[in-house]
Order: structure tokens, then sequence, then C-alpha cells
């Protein structure tokens, strides 16, 4: 959902890029993609204190080409260095500076293109991957932890992760998306990514290169992503080779995915090649076969990510989530990403738009900056299931920190204690305790801090648009 506009760490950098299985008690690190409230001059700092206090660890913030870009390219400027006459690189530097300071881990996304770069106004149009490749060296070094803009100041902070592109099986984000029946946006982003991978990693070899960012769904004259994913990584349906690509891999050691469900955390996809989270497990198969083949070359296991998720809440959106059933599905959500080897999640918008600006009403803090009920599902997720022995709960604490926790549930009368545990190094928690209760709420409750109730009646699931309506969709 990239909007087109100018927009510690080294523990966090290495279990972010683990790709941890869910049954080893891998890592589920969270955080929020919002460009507008990043980028919001006068109450940025306000909105990463917003995503700190919500327990992130990560956020992914917008690298808008053109907005750094001049709009006119002069006749000796270098796009692979930084420092050359006509970059403007300052309100990046300020969010980047943010998130540091908040110990959030920072994911940059490049997008879009300048105009001298791609054949129209709005960078979409076949953006050049040599010129994307030259942007994102200058932006490697001058992220690089060593790069100073003035004598005597201090360097700016490191990037690590690097995400190419997002959304390109959309017409809005890359263009063309097909040509002489192939899906040709596939083709261009996988310029794009090794464009990308072979300028940031040339930099620092241990940078880490995320591809996908893919939408969940097809549209007419928009491809799903195993359609593009097939086209892109040379598969075939039954995931064998349609052309060759070892010779010249996909170099990616992260997938990252948006996995926006029509439903609740357990619905499933109406068409076979859209992928939401019910599907992350099909998609994880199309990626290992594409390493099997060596179509794609990640250094070590590849990550897999959802950098984009979220539904819309009740109010202030009419079509949204009443508290409860928000709160609900975003702890499962969280559990269900995780359970299909999901080790980030970033979360789309921490504060809400009005409904007569977007709808766009998916933060966890309205628009007035109150914390939403929900907030609390995000920060401390806990969940529970009637089992045939009792009652499975699994959790993370806030920030991912291992120590003791207390199990609760309440069924027919106050709270009681049901066992205890530890979360383990990554704040994980999970077991089957042996109980009779059929119906009641369970919660955890860590250093004082207690999760929502999470009951054990199960809700039923239901379609929906996970961004009901506002501007410019009348409610």
């Amino acid at each position: 959902m990239l909007l087109r506009l100018p927009l510690v760490i080294s523990l966090v950098a290495v279990s972010l890029a683990a790709a941890s299985p869910a049954s080893a008690g891998g890592p589920l690190k969270t955080g929020f993609f919002d460009p507008l409230a990043f980028n919001d001059v006068g109450r940025q700092a306000h909105h990463f204190d917003q995503a700190r206090a919500a327990g992130s660890s990560v956020v992914r913030l917008s690298l808008h080409w053109p907005s750094i870009a001049p709009k006119v390219r002069p006749p000796l400027f270098d796009p692979a260095n930084s420092s050359s006459p006509g970059y403007f690189w300052t309100w990046f530097d300020t969010q980047l500076q943010l998130a540091k300071a908040r110990g959030l881990e920072p994911i940059a996304e490049i997008a879009f293109a300048p105009r001298w770069a791609s054949g129209d106004d709005e960078g979409l149009w076949r953006p050049d991957p040599v010129e994307y490749g030259k942007f994102a060296r200058a932006a490697a070094i001058r992220y690089s932890g060593s790069y100073s803009p003035l004598p005597g100041q201090p360097p700016l902070p490191r990037i690590r992760f690097w995400l190419a592109w997002g959304e390109s099986n959309r017409d809005y984000h890359l263009m063309p998306q097909y040509e002489g029946g192939r899906i040709a946006s596939a083709i261009l982003y996988r310029s794009l990514v090794n464009q990308l991978a072979n300028a940031v990693l040339s930099v620092n070899p241990s940078n880490q290169v995320v591809a996908g960012a893919l939408a969940p769904v097809g549209r007419s004259g928009r491809p799903a992503p195993l359609a593009f994913l097939r086209e892109m990584l040379c598969l075939s349906r039954a995931l064998g080779r349609t052309c060759d690509l070892r010779s010249n891999p996909i170099r990616a050691d992260i997938w990252s995915h948006h996995a926006y469900t029509m439903g609740g955390p357990t619905h499933r996809v109406q068409t076979r090649d859209d992928v939401s989270i019910g599907e992350l497990p099909k998609l994880r198969r199309y990626l290992r076969a594409a390493v099997r083949l060596g179509h794609l070359r990640p250094r070590g296991s590849l990550g897999f990510w959802v950098t984009e998720f979220g539904w819309d809440s009740r109010p202030p959106d009419p079509q949204g989530l009443p508290p409860k059933i928000h709160a609900r599905w975003t702890s499962e959500a969280l559990y269900r990403m995780w359970n299909a080897g999901v080790s980030v999640v970033t979360w789309w918008r921490i504060q809400d738009d009005p409904l007569h600006v977007s709808r766009y009403q998916t933060g966890f803090f309205g628009s007035d900056g109150r914390p939403k009920y929900s907030l609390t599902a995000f920060r401390f997720p806990v969940v529970a299931f009637r089992r045939s022995r009792g009652v499975f709960v699994w959790g993370r604490t806030p920030y991912g920190a291992g120590g003791r926790i207390v199990v609760q549930i309440k069924a027919g009368g106050g709270w009681r204690q049901l066992g205890s545990l530890r979360a383990n190094g990554h704040g994980i928690f999970q077991r089957t305790f042996g109980t009779s209760a059929r119906r009641g709420s369970v919660r955890a409750v860590y250093r004082g801090q207690r999760s929502l109730p999470f009951s054990l009646t199960l809700v039923r699931d239901r379609t929906l648009e996970p961004f009901g309506c506002g501007n410019p969709v009348p409610c």
C-alpha cells in the first residue's frame, strides 16, 4: 500500500535475518509501515514513540527515489554518489535518526523513479534497473553507518535491510503489467531486485536484500502473486523449471509478502493463485522450489516476512471490525503468520486517517492519537484454543523479551492460574495446559503486564474488505 510521497540493533538485525521455523520457537518481530505518520513534519518523533510503545522493534521506511533525486538530471550528476549535487536526503535522514534513537531497526524500501529514469511522470513505466541500482548504491553508502554528511558530525545510522520496490504486481506501482501475453512486470522486477542486490552488497556484503512485497490477490489487469512468481522465478505450476536462471539467479535473502485477507485470520482465498494468511505455506513451497532449482539464491536460509497487513476497526470505519474482534484477530493473525514461518510483520499504519481523508483506519491509535483497545493485542499477542487434552496457549511478550509467564483462565468465576512457563529468548511461549474448561477466556501476565483476554469460543469467519470504507469509498 505504498504511497507516492516524500516521505538495539546489531542483535535485532541478526534475529531479523534468521528464518527460524515456528516449531523451534523462532522470533516474531513486529513494527509498522506508515509513510504518512513517519513523514509528518512536526509530529514524526511522536509517531515513532507510538511505534515503540506498541512493542515494535522494526519499522519499514519509504526511501522515495523521486523525492531525493533531482527532478531534471544535471549534466555532471553522478547518481551512484550520494554527495552529488542535486540529491536531497535530509528528510529521510531525519526519519532514520528518529527510528534508530528508539531502537527500531529500519527496513528501507526503494520504489518509484524520477522522470529521467522511467518512461512516465509517475515513475512507474519501465524504471531503468541500472539507474535504480546506482541510486541504491548511493543510499547504501550514505547509510552504511560510517558516512557523515558534514565534517565533525556523527555518522548517519546504518541500514542493513533493503526492500526492492513493493506490490510490483499492481499497475499503480509498476508498469507495464502485461506485454505480449506475459507478465512483463515480473520480468522487470527480476532485474530491479538484482540491480539493488548488486549495489547494496557491493557496499557491505552483510547487508540483506528483501524481495517480494506482492499484493495478495489478482485483479483485472493485475496478476495474482503466484502467477507473478511463476513468471519471475521461471516455475511451472508443478514447480518445475520453465526457463533456466541458474547463471543469473535472483539474489534475495528474505522474501516478503502482503498477506491481507478478505476475511478473518483463517479465511481462504477464492482463486488458487492468490495468497493470504492461509496460503503462506503454499507460497513457501514456491520459494523452496525456486531455491532448489537455483533460480533464487539467498545467502543462507531464505527469510520469510509479512511487510504489510491490517484491518480497519469500527469505530471509526462503519464497515470495520468491532473492538474485541479487531483485537482477537490481530493476535490470531500474528500467531498464524508466525506458525507459517514468518519472523517479521510490519502493520499498515500506526494511526488512523479521518474517514473524510482516506479509507485507512487500520492503526492502533485513532486519528485523535488515542490508543485503541486492540493496541495491547499487537503489543502482547496471546491466543488460546481448546484441544482434546486441555487448552493450547501461544504468545509473544512485549518487545520479544524472555522471562516467566503466568497463564490465567476465567471460566465461570474470577481469574485463576492455569500454569506458568518461560518465554524463550525471542519472547515466544507456547504450551498445552491440562484443564477441563471448555468455555471462558485465557490471558497471560508478564512482569506485571496483562494481555487481553482471549475467548475459548471461536469467532465465525466472515467475508469483508480489510479497508472498509472512507474517502473515496462511500460509507
